[in-house]
This record gives C-alpha cells, sequence and structure tokens, in this order.
C-alpha cells in the first residue's frame, strides 16, 4: 500500500516514545501520534512522511485501550502543561521506566541494563511547588499553547499546582480586567504584563508570588498586594520585578517588595533552603525527598568520604550528603545559585561544604581541596553533561559516581562514555517527579572496575 500525508490508516499504538507519543507499525513503519494509549486501535491521518518514520493525528478511537481514562482538565488538548492525562497513571508510570530501558539499552548501546521499578508518585495531582503563568493581549493569562510560544490559553483551572495557587491566578486575572492592566505582546513588545510566578514551601506552608512587567510605573501595585492577601491565606510575600528585555523568558532587571519578604522556606531532606523569585529547586518535593533518598543510598558514605557535587545549584544534594561525608566540594557555573547554596549551608549549621563557581569540566578545584573524590555526584541540565565533562569525570576516576539525569536520552550517551573510562552501572532508579508528562528523572550508581 502507498502511503501519502491526508490518507487515513487503521493502526495499533503498541508503545509510547520517549517524546510522549503513541507508536504503531504500518508496513513496517514507525507511526507516531499524539494523545495515544498503548493498546488503542485508531482511525488516524497521516501528517507527515518519510522513509524512517511517519506522523500522523487521531480521527477516531475505534477500540480504547484499557489504560485511558478521561482526562481530569477541561484545557487537555490545547494547553502545553500535560500530555498524558488520557493516560491511567499506572500505564503512565510503567511507560517511563519502559522509556527508561529502552533509551539505555538502544540509545546508549549498554547490553546490560538492569532498572530497578519506578518510585511512582503517591498523589499525582497538585504536586507543582512552582508555576509560571504568562500573559496575552488583551486578557488572557495560563500556559502556552502545545507548541506556541506566542499563544497563551486562558487558564480557569489547573491541577498540576495547589489550589492556592489556581486562585492567586485567579485573583490576578480579575484585577488585571477591573484595572485595564494592558497584557504584554511578545510580537509587537508592547503591553506591561508579562509573568505571573508563584512558589510554595509545601513542607512550611509558605507562598511566594511575582508579577513580572515590562518596563513602566504601577502605581496598583499595592492595591493588588491588598487584594491578594485578602484572598490568598499564608501570603509570605508579593514581588514585582521588572524584565524590560524582548525575550519571553522569566527573568527580572529589578525587584521590589510589595508585601512582607522576597523569598520563602522550604524543607527537604530534613533541611532548610531558602528560595528567591528565580532559584532552582525540584517543583515537585514529594518526589525529590524520595529522590534524595536513593541519592544518598547511592553514594553509600560512612562519614569519612570525600564528596564532588558537580551541577550543585543551591546545595541540594551536596548539604544533603554533608552529614555522612568527611568534605563535600559543590561546583556551580551560576554565581547566584553558588552564593546561595553558601547561604543555605550556613542556614542548617553546615560547616564541611564548599562551594565554587565553576564550569563542571573544571575540576581543578576539586584536586586543589583535596585528594581524588570517593564519590562524584552530578545534576546536569536536560542537555546532558557531555563528552568533556564525562572525559575530566573519567580523568579524575573518583571509585564511585551517581549521575542524577532529567533526559534518558543524553543520560545514555554520557554514560557510553564513562564506560569507555572503566564504569560500570551498578544500579538503576528512574523517579516519577512530572506525572501526567513523558519527562522523568533517573539516577544511576557507577562503579568504577578494579585495574582500570
Amino acid at each position: 500500500m502507498m502511503l501519502a500525508p491526508g490518507m487515513e490508516i487503521m493502526l495499533r499504538v503498541d508503545r509510547l516514545s520517549g517524546d510522549g507519543r503513541g507508536v504503531g507499525r504500518l508496513n513496517g513503519l514507525a507511526v507516531y501520534v499524539d494523545a495515544a494509549a498503548p493498546g488503542d486501535v485508531i482511525r488516524a491521518r497521516l501528517t507527515r512522511l518519510t522513509r524512517a518514520r511517519a506522523e500522523a493525528q487521531i480521527v477516531r478511537v475505534e477500540e480504547p485501550s484499557s489504560s485511558r481514562v478521561t482526562p481530569r482538565c477541561p484545557h487537555v488538548g490545547t494547553c502545553g502543561g500535560c500530555l498524558w492525562q488520557h493516560l491511567d497513571y499506572h500505564a503512565q508510570a510503567a511507560a517511563k521506566e519502559a522509556i527508561v530501558t529502552e533509551s539505555l539499552r538502544g540509545l546508549g548501546g549498554l547490553s546490560e541494563v538492569r532498572v530497578r521499578p519506578i518510585i511512582a508518585a503517591g498523589d499525582p495531582w497538585h504536586f507543582r511547588n512552582r508555576m509560571e503563568f504568562s500573559f496575552q493581549p488583551p486578557d488572557r493569562v495560563g500556559l502556552h499553547r502545545r507548541g506556541r510560544w506566542d499563544e497563551v490559553v486562558d487558564l480557569q483551572t489547573c491541577f498540576l499546582p495547589s489550589p492556592r495557587t489556581v486562585t492567586v491566578l485567579h485573583v490576578v486575572r480579575e484585577f488585571m480586567r477591573q484595572h485595564a492592566i494592558p497584557c504584554y505582546d511578545t510580537r509587537t513588545h508592547n503591553g506591561f504584563l508579562r509573568h505571573i510566578v508563584v512558589r510554595e514551601g509545601r513542607a512550611t506552608g509558605e507562598l511566594l508570588v511575582a508579577l513580572i512587567t515590562a518596563a513602566g510605573p504601577f502605581p496598583e501595585g499595592h492595591d493588588l498586594a491588598q487584594r491578594l492577601r485578602q484572598e490568598v491565606p499564608g501570603l509570605t510575600g508579593l514581588l514585582w520585578a521588572v524584565n524590560a528585555s524582548k525575550s519571553d523568558a522569566v527573568d527580572a532587571d529589578a525587584v521590589y517588595v510589595l508585601h512582607g519578604r522576597p523569598f520563602i522556606y522550604e524543607r527537604l531532606g530534613g533541611l532548610t533552603f531558602k528560595l528567591g523569585l528565580l532559584t532552582f529547586f525540584q517543583t515537585n518535593t514529594v518526589q525529590a525527598e524520595r529522590m534524595l533518598e536513593v541519592v544518598r543510598e547511592f553514594a553509600g558514605l560512612r562519614g569519612t568520604e570525600h564528596v564532588a557535587d558537580l551541577y550543585c545549584g543551591v546545595g541540594t544534594f551536596a548539604l544533603a550528603l554533608a552529614g555522612q561525608a568527611s568534605q563535600v566540594i559543590g561546583i556551580e557555573a551560576l554565581r547566584a545559585a553558588v552564593e546561595a547554596a553558601r547561604e543555605n549551608a550556613a542556614l542548617n549549621g553546615i560547616t564541611n561544604t564548599t562551594f565554587y563557581t565553576a564550569e563542571a569540566a573544571d575540576l581543578r578545584w576539586v584536586l586543589a581541596l583535596q585528594s581524588r573524590p570517593d564519590v562524584l555526584v552530578l545534576d546536569p541540565p536536560r542537555a546532558g553533561a557531555g563528552v568533556a565533562v564525562m572525559r575530566a569525570i573519567g580523568a579524575l576516576a573518583p571509585p564511585r559516581v551517581v549521575y542524577v539525569s532529567c533526559n534518558p536520552t543524553t543520560l545514555a550517551s554520557d554514560l557510553r562514555e564513562l564506560q569507555g573510562w572503566g564504569y560500570e552501572m551498578a544500579a538503576i532508579q528512574p523517579v516519577d517527579l512530572f506525572p501526567h508528562t513523558y519527562h522523568v528523572e533517573c539516577v544511576v550508581q557507577l562503579q568504577r572496575i578494579a585495574g582500570r
């Protein structure tokens, strides 16, 4: 059968891909379909065709999979926040475990993969402790439409953050409309309101709200603060942040406190962390706690070891391991994060950590302050650590490496590089911090083979 774009086909969906789409095979060709569930039999319309693969859109689900459920949110299909609400949560967790296994086995060239059962979320709803909402003229505020940087879905509800965060969204939207405050247009760069950031301390109950605007006066700011104090319980701080750049990224050139203080506290792993507007921190406190337990287990510390922590951020892993180590050195490229890590160490009375601003591949700081580390921990961004960093680690030759990854594909590539330096995987633990998406965290323990 000759295939062509626009043709309708019947397809049985076999699995989910690493980017969240359903995959079936037709005439030996892999067909990728959005919003599909493994076990679905669907009628689909081909939208793109190459020699290696095809893409299609569902026309009708002829036989629904047993794992298909009715999405809870009315914005599913338009909002880019969730892609898997049509899947039973147990099926989501199983798919993520399979994605980790297949990524490491297929993409990493790793023949023997021993993946532990995924640590699934106890409650897959209302888990996010930080949300970024965007404005769009004339008066929309919410999350971006899937695949569109220039279009915002006007959210009426959201089941990812707490109900308190959704209340903030409603209060700000109503206030904006009552006072006719113009939204920023990312195409023309006119307007004022750009983003709302809501950050919540799930263990402390504290709440920080920031309204990010273009440059200009904001005479309504104190009235908004009064409205939020009245309608949002436990408001710790309200910030007005000015971002004068044309970039749509959440950033701030200047920050003004309209109420309370410009930070909140959160507790994780028995430690207290100070979090500001732009501080990077895991967005699922409950699951981050469980992931931290895995990192501690895989580090296997007994109190005498020297530890190096690359991409240390605000010190989450370094500080969590400090109580079980002799010395911990944290390396981070962002100066603000290093300053926050030092402040968090002082906040918790930890004195055996040292933090430096440096690129992860520059391990001279580690060697200058300690002999070869007994354990090296790294938690790189989605792009992975890359060849230069992995080679630097290989040359440093720590006996044990604990790699925390948010991207199985780049994890596989990095691990393959490290294998060439005499390391083997001892344990692999997936953790689900992002229900209703295809994103999955993974912690890998690697041991250096004796004599290598």
